[in-house]
């Protein structure tokens, strides 16, 4: 009887997982991530922008619950604002609607797809979309739609088993459009010789930044 039941439980796993609702799943993660009360990591920050050659740099990042976060860098580091904070909890901080996608498959791994409306008028996020594996309890594709930086999509990787265990990504691949602008003559210092002489670009281009953390401090609740 009781490997009947075993074996019951076992069949019917993935539809448990499928039953809870998309606001659980999202409650699940961000109780996950809110265990942590302050980190730090060093980040190694590599930008890709068609008009620059900005040299890899690094930055060591502390966060501080519930939603503090600062970066040191030695210099400049061209990182947009969301960039190195791309973990769910900052989206799931406050109040939100959650809307199910159902699930999708992403990088040979099923996803469950959720929708997150924030409730609060102020957020600089409008919608966003994240693509959730069950199985690590971990967000590893977000995509927010943004009022000041238009669509940021950051893929995440979870390689550190320590980190993943609050849902701390060891790789962030973020990709966005941004704007038309010249360097300025203060930064020319901080990008090499075809840089200082870029000529500026018309219209919007794409901008790839890849972060990698390491050396992981973590205080938690526990």
């Amino acid at each position: 009887m009781t490997r009947f039941l075993l074996v019951i439980t076992v069949l019917l796993a993935p539809s448990l997982v499928q039953a809870r609702t998309a606001t659980e799943l999202l409650n699940e993660l961000k109780a996950k991530m809110q265990r942590v009360k302050r980190y730090t990591a060093e980040l190694s920050i590599k930008v890709d922008v068609p008009f620059m050659n900005v040299p890899v740099s690094t930055a060591t990042l502390t966060h501080v619950a519930p939603d503090k976060t600062t970066i040191d860098a030695p210099g400049f580091a061209m990182i947009p604002k969301q960039g190195a904070d791309m973990s769910a909890l900052k989206l799931l901080s406050k109040d939100f609607a959650a809307v199910d996608m159902g699930t999708e498959q992403w990088q040979g791994i099923t996803m469950r797809k959720i929708k997150v409306l924030p409730a609060d008028e102020e957020s600089d996020v409008v919608v966003a979309t994240l693509w959730i594996d069950t199985t690590l309890m971990v967000a590893r594709k977000v995509v927010s739609t943004t009022k000041k930086a238009g669509t940021i999509t950051a893929e995440l990787v979870y390689d550190d088993a320590k980190a993943r265990e609050y849902g701390l990504p060891s790789y962030t691949k973020i990709m966005m459009e941004i704007g038309s602008f010249e360097i300025p003559k203060s930064m020319s210092g901080d990008f090499n010789e075809s840089s200082r002489d870029a000529k500026p670009k018309t219209g919007p281009q794409k901008a790839v930044v890849e972060i990698w953390y390491s050396k992981f401090r973590i205080a938690n609740s526990e």
